[in-house]
């Protein structure tokens, strides 16, 4: 709730509520990242529409490698062409997954819409790219499928 509150200063602190992350991310897959038994961060995704949401860490843990690599799990679970929105000026969020390797498709309403851009060796495949997976092998073993929080 902490990492929420943080990346949203502009909403009051007693608009988080435990039912308002359970309503937002009821159909969402949680990947969850700990350090010493505590949870630092999470990531939500949608299988479904490939869509990454509700990436978040701890204000402690930040710039401590634990977005990249839930990041990173998320990427290669969703595989080329999973997507997320981030608020536009957010800009060192921006910054965040463009150093990731993630590309900004475009923006609207707001937010920009970011793109996991397919490997080079499956784009010269076309069109059978996709098929291809990212040859990057999971780099997390402390992130795992939990449910809702």
């Amino acid at each position: 709730m902490a990492a929420r509150m943080w990346a949203n200063p502009d909403i009051p602190a007693d608009r988080f509520a435990i039912e308002d992350f359970n309503l937002s991310t009821d159909d969402l897959e949680i990947l969850v990242a700990e350090r010493g038994g505590l949870v630092v961060g999470f990531v939500g995704l949608d299988r479904a529409q490939r869509e990454l949401s509700h990436l978040f860490v701890s204000p402690l843990e930040q710039g401590r490698g634990v977005g990249a690599l839930l990041l990173a799990e998320a990427g290669r679970i969703l595989g080329p062409g999973a997507h997320l929105l981030c608020d536009a000026q957010n800009s060192s969020v921006r910054e965040f997954y463009r150093a990731q390797g993630w590309v900004e498709a475009r923006e609207s309403w707001g937010f920009v819409e970011f793109v996991r851009p397919m490997p080079a060796a499956c784009r010269s495949l076309l069109p059978w790219a996709a098929r291809c997976s990212p040859s990057e092998p999971a780099r997390m073993a402390c992130c795992h499928p939990q449910g809702l929080i």
